[in-house]
């Protein structure tokens, strides 16, 4: 955490010092040239600790390939620093320069940085860290936004039509990276956030963005000068920084998703030791992984993966529901021990598409430089992750040609017959585990034919009471049934099928 500590440090200090070197090219008195010279004090304090840190790491040589990339770049830049801030002091480095220096060769890495480093603490909680990972990038945006403008201000164009736009893109940006937060964060990461709200002149700060939204320009905006501008925004960007510090130090701490209570089953740790991802493998190997991970509780409609978030988990469903979705289309519906999204894992992207829970889930999460340290290391974790990937590909290429080529009552009996599989036949009643809406959208059909088809079904013994289906006989179900999926039944692996006996029916 100390490393964290330092890092966090020093990306704000280079925030602080790039705005003020923009304010500095446009002012240039005696004045502003001693303000810049603190600020270089105030960074160098803590550049100073990260050189030692990044000596450090190199003497005990405990840092993975990523890692020894981002501290080289860090450490190629931080030399740079001091011929560059002497050309800043004499005025002979542009703000486009000042610019690029700051935040694509030192702040851009020290951000990925921190995000590569906090995957290796030990019993984080998932959400905290994917919200503390977009709290990071919201308040850059943020800074960036201090740094345009005030380079506006010196090139004489803070109203134009390029400086404008690409402030209205990064307050997208912001409220995008604000939103992501908060629909990640944990109600304590949350709590911290109402401070924000509480900072000095954040109204006038609103009305810009609104004015420039709306209008293209703003008239407050323009009555300002550019050291008005920059107390204003760095009140904002100081508070951030306060806020972040807690957000670090509580990524350890226990973390709530929700305000109600969700019990635990108790046989949590037991379900994730059944898991397809760790069969035939030597118990010890699946202990050191189940350690370095986390198993908990999420509430229903909690997000838990955003589009071109990055990966830091790799996440299966022990008990509950995940949908799977792209711009409100529902893609994926999945359950008990599948995988989420793990096809991104293989290729090293960013997150393709969004995850919400739509019940109560049981969710395990093994941290991504543990699930690659793993799969180096265990040729079965490695098969047996392929084998989960290739069965929920097989069953969503089964699901879209369900669509094309089977009618309703075809589509709606199979996914009924799988919501009694995972209940290994064990009743004659069956739970929808969403709203009749989800089903029918990730069926391919409108809500009113999927009620229709309900009705029809009623003629086969299958009746409907709010989320609760009632079969008098099961096994009729099974003449929905086909090729590709018994082997998957529970029935089948247990020679009871009923499939051909419904089929000559």
């Amino acid at each position: 955490m100390r490393q964290l500590q330092i890092l966090s440090n020093t990306f704000h200090a280079l925030q602080n010092e790039r705005g003020f070197a923009m304010l500095y090219l446009r002012e240039n008195t005696m004045q502003s040239r001693q303000e810049m010279l603190g600020y270089f004090a105030k960074s160098n304090l803590s550049i100073k600790q990260l050189k030692l840190d990044i000596a450090q790491q190199k003497n005990i040589n405990q840092t993975d390939l990523e890692q020894q990339k981002l501290i080289q770049t860090i450490d190629k830049s931080l030399k740079k620093l001091k011929t560059n801030r002497l050309a800043l002091l004499h005025l002979k480095l542009k703000s486009g320069a000042v610019f690029d220096l700051y935040s694509y060769q030192l702040i851009s890495p020290i951000i990925q940085l921190i995000t590569h480093l906090i995957l290796k603490i030990k019993n984080t909680h998932p959400s905290a860290v994917s919200a503390y990972c977009f709290f990071l990038q919201w308040k850059e945006k943020v800074g960036l936004e201090r740094s345009i403008i005030m380079r506006g201000f010196i090139e004489g164009n803070s109203s134009k039509n390029e400086c404008i736009e690409h402030i209205k893109v990064l307050i997208n940006e912001q409220k995008y990276y604000k939103k992501s937060f908060l629909s990640l964060a944990t109600i304590e990461q949350k709590s911290f956030i109402d401070a924000i709200y509480q900072t000095p002149d954040i109204d006038t700060l609103h009305t810009i963005h609104q004015q420039l939204t709306t209008q293209g320009k703003s008239d407050m905006l323009s009555e300002m000068s550019a050291k008005d501008w920059f107390a204003l925004i760095s009140e904002k960007i100081n508070k951030l920084h306060s806020i972040e510090e807690k957000l670090r130090l509580t990524l350890e701490g226990d973390h709530q998703l929700s305000k109600q209570k969700i019990n635990t089953p108790s046989t949590s740790e037991r379900l994730a030791y059944k898991i397809t991802l760790f069969q035939d493998m030597p118990i010890n190997k699946v202990e050191q992984i189940i350690s370095h991970s986390k198993i908990y509780q999420i509430p229903k409609n909690k997000t838990l993966i955003l589009e071109n978030n990055s990966i830091t988990h790799l996440y299966i469903v022990l008990m509950g529901w995940v949908k799977i979705f792209k711009q409100n289309k529902i893609l994926q519906i999945i359950s008990n021990n599948e995988t989420v999204l793990e096809h991104c894992l293989f290729a090293h992207q960013v997150f393709n598409a969004n995850a919400k829970t739509i019940t109560d889930t049981l969710m395990l999460s093994i941290p991504i430089n543990v699930l690659n340290h793993t799969l180096e290391q265990s040729s079965k974790f490695a098969h047996n992750l392929m084998v989960m990937s290739a069965q929920k590909t097989n069953t969503a290429l089964q699901n879209l040609q369900s669509i094309k080529h089977k009618n309703t009552e075809q589509r709606m009996g199979e996914f009924f017959l799988k919501l009694l599989n995972d209940k290994k036949w064990q009743s004659n009643t069956i739970q929808l585990p969403c709203n009749k809406s989800l089903i029918s959208s990730y069926l391919g059909m409108s809500r009113e034919v999927f009620s229709r088809n309900l009705k029809c079904l009623s003629l086969q013994g299958i009746s409907v009471t709010k989320n609760t289906i009632t079969m008098t006989n099961k096994e009729k179900l099974c003449k929905y049934c086909h090729f590709d999926t018994n082997n998957q039944c529970y029935n089948f692996q247990h020679n009871q099928c009923y499939r051909d006996e419904q089929n000559k029916n």
